[in-house]
């Protein structure tokens, strides 16, 4: 019993240290830079397919196809490349970091339009706010002139009886 657990450990330890061979470089080769301007897209693209599958669904667009023809590659050629870099540790370790901070300056650049949007926001509103205010002290002032003016006839009619009476 105890020498067929040592011939299973034995077979198991052989086939286990076979060597892993690591992928050829592809015939069609994509340079880094290039290739953390696709990761960015393909990162840019799963955020936006999770907020807005409807309309992509809706609009039938394919956001990884549109990605590869924005890069002018095809799905085989980028497939063989990650293949290749993720063979490649380091370098895809690098380039995943690039990635990262491509993402970061993306975001501090939408977060700073968006309180720029929301300020201009702020001040539109006090605008309008202040049209309407104006516009209430507008009818306010119309009531009371229309007040003054009917107090005026009111005198004058008055006068008018008062000095006809007179006559």
């Amino acid at each position: 019993m105890i020498k067929k657990y040592i011939y299973f450990i034995i077979v198991l330890v052989v086939l286990s240290c076979q060597s892993l061979d690591k992928p050829s470089k592809p015939e069609v080769f994509i340079e880094e830079d290039k290739m953390v301007e696709i990761l960015t897209d393909i990162a840019f693209i799963k955020a936006a397919k999770t907020t807005y599958r409807k309309v992509l669904e809706i609009e039938k667009i394919n956001p990884e196809a549109y990605i590869l023809e924005k890069h002018k590659i095809d799905s085989a050629v980028f497939a063989q490349n990650n293949i290749w870099y993720a063979g490649q540790l380091e370098k895809y370790a690098e380039i995943f970091t690039r990635v990262k901070t491509n993402l970061e300056a993306s975001k501090s650049k939408f977060e700073k339009l968006k309180k720029e949007e929301d300020s201009i926001k702020k001040v539109r509103d006090s605008i309008k706010k202040s049209k309407d205010t104006l516009n209430t002290k507008e009818k306010a002032l119309t009531k009371e002139e229309k007040q003054i003016e009917e107090e005026i006839e009111k005198a004058k009619t008055k006068r008018l009886k008062g000095s006809s009476g007179k006559e």
